[in-house]
């Protein structure tokens, strides 16, 4: 049996080269997904938690809870508790790093002086030792043109100013996520008289991390609180990028629907090879075959083709996965893969080969061996029957899981819910698809000559054509699913990031106003669309105190995404209460809620000037952050108001900040590089961080687009070989009909004309049911993931689909191109005489 099985493989290696390579991509995308989300876990680890690396134990002190005066040295008698081997403080300070042509926000960092409890090598230099000496990373010596024994420029929040010595440079081949431009790393002395907010320790041996931190988490005062560093560093991953864990699931789910498409391959490619073995089988029953003999020989042709290609998809899936995690920057720390989840990729692979080649098997050892005997039949409709009911019943409760697992915020059920619904769609649909080749028909009949051939063709034949079609329809709808769900993710994220960063650039000066050169030079920059050096004044206003209150243009308002100032009537009458934008903090401070009406007392000039007593609804916004430091926003024509001036273009007027607003697409690393030349230019000038931090977040979450449309090349690839495979197949079997229609006079040109018209409409139905099947699919499962974190902004993607369809077209024709010239070329009598 292992011998006829291996002689069919040999005598026909070009078709069984579908069914491997279906496998193979299968395979890939199940190995591939294993290899980048453990890789990727770990790299998104060390990008969210990389100092936490090197220790065990993480103990974190809530400065509120904990009460009493600060104690600068707790973190240093945690080493006295039992089980703790050592510990280190973790400090950390925000300061403007200048190097003479560049300054911009940096964070410097405590470098333990415990050689175990560092989370980093160097790559050149030394470790720093005196206060006034610090390591960068990479990204910050290059960013800024900083060489080891250089000097550089620190100016703290208070506008003190130190010179600190670049002895080294971290070895690092990622940027850690730290929401600011630049990264130093100074020794515990320099943060003399700080009291850290986290401290790492090393437990002793025969200590779990784990019992460790019960232990210190039993024994510390109110305020304290410890973890195991592992733990601390996974909820960080969770936090970043939307979690490893639902990246995971996103991936399964694809590779899940793409064994589905490599399954679809497999079954088309052996029911059209069996059907033309027809003879064979026939000949192997004659002389004694059995039918489980002919179903162990076809099996043993899947499982020979499918091992080969599980093995190749293996080996290829663990460099393709790898490939991307490092395009992404998520691979410091190292390759990660499990031997189980290859093995089971392999199996999986190998599986799916021989259970989709085992319905056709039984299919054609069912057949009597005087049936076998005449001429293979494809042709003819599709009979509605109880596998198209239960289909469409699986289809229907799938999307309800699916849709619920979506307003659940639930991606497993979800991916669960969308599975079942796209395998009900697959054995529902074949049904209404035969069916429209009869409307095609009428269509294409109209045209006259070779399109009408083409549309009766299709009309006769149309189970093969529908089966062609559901290849496409799975396939363009998994594309259409990811471009949407793309689209709409891309479009939610942007809103949401409009909403917490709303102000791309946003910088300040301590006194007086913003220098009329620097705006002019900000104004200067070519992506900001909108630039305003914004009104201030010192106010102290109730329980926030001393602050400083900005007043804003309605175009800034309306660039900044403030539609509550915008549309806010000017002046006011008796009665009227101006909105007032403020921060989180600042609202508990008040103790108001979220669109709340509350009477201010407003001094104006600080808690020396004369108060005002005015009503304000209050909002909650990102706009009271953006430089860096906390500011309530109002519209200027109420700021003047409350000073008592007369127009907002009051020459004498504070205008002690500069607002920028970016346009669609603009590129945020080039904008805060000419920042960073502005800062240098003028010392009084102190950017904000939220342009780095904003650039942090859309770099993190490019990840999940990018590898999205990563992950689409490999579906598309599968869908192709699908299609092509179906089609070039049942021309092969359509052999005789060809040359029938060679010998009644049908040219060479026409009959290759007739095949792409027929395939060209085989694409199209594909296309369009794709896309009406994987709009709501990519829809509803960005819902999942997206939950209640931020309100879900749909985006149709239409040049993408538009492109669906013409992709779908073109594989189609190209699909057909091969065969229908082979087809050509075979003259009518030598097709005829083939019976």
């Amino acid at each position: 049996m292992l011998g006829h099985a291996w002689a069919h493989v040999r005598a026909r290696p070009a078709r069984l080269a579908a069914v491997l390579l279906a496998v193979a991509l299968g395979t890939a995308f199940l190995a591939a997904t294993a290899v980048f989300t453990s890789t990727s876990a770990a790299g998104l680890r060390m990008v969210a938690a990389a100092p936490l690396a090197g220790a065990d134990v993480v103990v974190d002190r809530d400065p509120e809870a904990a009460g009493g005066d600060p104690d600068p040295d707790w973190a240093d008698r945690l080493a006295e508790e039992p089980g703790i081997a050592a510990t280190a403080p973790v400090h950390a300070r925000t300061v403007q790093l200048s190097t003479g042509d560049r300054r911009g926000t940096a964070n410097v960092y405590s470098v333990a002086d415990r050689t175990g409890l560092r989370w980093f090598d160097l790559a050149e230099g030394r470790w720093p030792e005196a206060p006034d000496e610090v390591v960068a990373d990479p990204a910050t010596a290059e960013a800024a043109g900083a060489a080891v024994g250089g000097e550089v420029r620190l100016v703290d929040a208070e506008g003190a100013e130190t010179t600190a010595t670049l002895v080294g440079v971290a070895d690092l081949d990622f940027r850690p996520l730290a929401g600011v431009q630049y990264r130093l790393y100074a020794p515990e002395s320099a943060f003399d008289g700080d009291t850290p907010a986290t401290a790492l320790a090393l437990v002793e041996p025969g200590t779990t991390p784990q019992e460790a931190a019960d232990r210190l988490d039993a024994a510390l005062p109110s305020g304290f609180t410890a973890a195991t560093a592992e733990r601390q560093m996974d909820e960080a991953a969770d936090r970043f990028a939307g979690g490893s864990r639902q990246l995971e699931t996103v991936l399964l789910a694809f590779a899940l629907v793409a064994l589905l498409a490599s399954a679809m391959v497999i079954a088309n490619t052996f029911t059209v090879l069996l059907a033309q073995r027809r003879r064979d089988t026939a000949l192997l029953r004659l002389v004694g075959a059995d039918r489980r003999q002919v179903r162990r020989m076809v099996a043993l042709e899947a499982a020979i083709a499918g091992a080969a290609g599980a093995l190749a998809g293996t080996a290829a899936g663990v460099g393709l996965g790898y490939a991307f995690a490092a395009a992404m920057g998520l691979t410091g720390d190292g390759m990660h893969v499990s031997p189980m989840a290859l093995a089971g990729a392999f199996l999986i692979g190998l599986g799916t080969a021989v259970g989709s080649a085992w319905l056709p098997a039984r299919r054609a050892a069912a057949t009597a061996p005087v049936e076998a005997l005449r001429a293979a039949d494809m042709s003819g409709g599709v009979r509605f029957g109880a596998v198209h009911a239960v289909g469409a019943v699986l289809a229907v409760a799938g999307a309800a899981g699916a849709g619920a697992g979506s307003a659940a915020g639930a991606p497993l059920v979800t991916v669960v819910g969308g599975f079942a619904a796209a395998l009900g769609l697959l054995a529902a649909l074949r049904y209404p698809i035969a069916r429209s080749f009869g409307a095609v028909q009428t269509v294409l009949r109209r045209m006259g000559g070779t399109a009408g051939l083409a549309g009766a063709n299709l009309a006769r034949n149309s189970g093969r054509a529908a089966t062609a079609a559901l290849a496409l329809v799975l396939g363009l709808g998994l594309i259409t699913s990811l471009a949407t769900a793309a689209s709409t993710g891309q479009a939610t994220i942007d809103a949401d990031l409009r909403d917490r960063y709303p102000v791309d650039v946003g910088a300040r000066v301590a006194e007086g106003s913003v220098a009329r050169e620097t705006v002019r030079a900000i104004e200067d920059i070519d992506s900001l669309e909108t630039v305003e050096a914004v009104r201030t004044a010192d106010v102290s206003i109730g329980e926030m105190g001393e602050t400083t209150l900005v007043g804003i243009s309605p175009k800034m308002a309306e660039a900044a995404g403030a539609e509550r100032l915008r549309e806010e009537p000017s002046g006011g009458g008796a009665g009227a209460a101006p909105v007032m934008l403020v921060g989180d903090r600042q609202l508990a401070a008040l103790g108001a809620e979220e669109g709340e009406r509350v009477r201010l007392a407003v001094g104006v000039g600080g808690t020396g000037g004369a108060e005002v007593e005015r009503d304000f609804t209050l909002y909650s916004s990102g706009l009271a952050e953006v430089a860096g430091t906390v500011a309530p926003v109002v519209r200027e024509d109420v700021l003047d108001e409350l000073e008592g001036r007369g127009a907002p273009g009051d020459a004498d007027a504070d205008r002690s900040m500069v607002w920028g607003v970016a346009g669609d697409g603009a590129d945020r690393d080039a904008i805060a590089d000419r920042m960073a030349g502005i800062a240098a230019d003028d010392p009084a000038l102190l950017v904000g961080g939220a342009l780095s931090e904003r650039a942090d977040i859309t770099e993190a979450l490019d990840v999940m687009v990018n590898l999205s449309l990563a992950m689409l090349l490999v579906t598309v690839v599968i869908a192709a070989v699908g299609v092509a495979n179906t089609l070039g197949l049942s021309v092969l079997e359509r052999t005789r009909e060809s040359a029938l229609l060679r010998a009644l006079g049908l040219t060479r040109s026409g009959l290759r004309g007739t095949l792409a018209v027929e395939a060209v409409v085989i694409g199209l139905v594909g296309a369009v049911l794709g896309i009406v099947i994987g709009l709501p699919f990519g829809i509803v499962g960005v819902g999942a993931i997206v939950g209640d974190q931020a309100p879900l902004v749909i985006s149709v993607p239409w040049s993408s689909l538009g492109l669906v369809v013409a992709a779908a077209s073109l594989i189609g024709v190209a699909a057909s191109v091969v065969p229908a010239r082979r087809a050509a070329r075979i003259a009518p009598a030598e097709g005829l005489s083939d019976d």
